[in-house]
């Protein structure tokens, strides 16, 4: 759509007469490197189209639109005025370069303050440097080693709360075992007093009862 070092003009047709600054291919003569795509309102303008331009080598856009409050289809002026300004879907990406892109609202007798205002923006724009790349976060540095005599203060100092905690239920978990074998042989303990101690009870049963029968036959 451009030639490099190109800026074009997006304008309505009912915006300033340009008609005698423009030869067969819409480039204005006096302004070399100037050219004008016409429509028939500036509301038809999208951004997308400006970023259209710019990826087809253009070096910058200008929007030209009726004076606002004086459109003739009565709003397109101000709604591409509003996408230019970020107030009105869609708007332009973030990525365009707003220094490139203008905005001119012209009646239809003001021909040669569009010639002027154009002559200034191209001159502008062709000094301009490219955008630069938004800077890259850096790398987070690493971590230095703890200096010798650091490393023997967190020595003497001994763990830390966590350290310490964590270290308590390692042993917790090691100890487990041994703890649940012990609980076992004291159980196994119990069942075995437990045991003897009904047999006892058994045998004194049983030789009390002899011992009764034997007085009885005496007596």
């Amino acid at each position: 759509m451009a030639e490099e070092k190109t800026v074009i003009t997006l304008m309505c047709e009912r915006a300033a007469d340009v008609n005698d600054l423009l030869d067969k291919n819409n480039e204005v003569q006096s302004v070399p490197g100037l050219k004008v795509v016409k429509l028939p309102c500036s509301g038809m303008i999208q951004p997308l189209m400006i970023e259209a331009a710019m990826k087809a080598g253009a070096s910058g856009v200008i929007v030209c639109g009726c004076q606002i409050g004086d459109c003739y289809f009565r709003e397109g002026n101000r709604m591409i005025r509003e996408r230019l300004l970020g107030e009105r879907p869609p708007t332009l990406k973030k990525t365009v370069d707003r220094r490139r892109v203008m905005a001119l609202w012209l009646s239809r007798r003001q021909k040669n303050k569009f010639e002027s205002e154009a002559k200034e923006f191209v001159a502008y724009v062709n000094k301009l440097e490219p955008a630069a790349e938004a800077a890259k976060p850096a790398a987070p540095a690493p971590k230095p080693a703890a200096a010798p005599a650091a490393a023997a203060k967190a020595e003497a100092a001994g763990p830390t709360p966590k350290e310490a905690e964590k270290a308590k239920e390692a042993t917790a978990k090691e100890a487990a075992p041994e703890k649940a074998v012990e609980a076992k042989e004291a159980a196994s303990e119990k069942v075995d007093a437990a045991a003897a101690a009904e047999a006892k009870l058994q045998a004194d049963a049983t030789g009390g009862g002899a011992d009764a029968s034997s007085e009885k036959k005496e007596s």
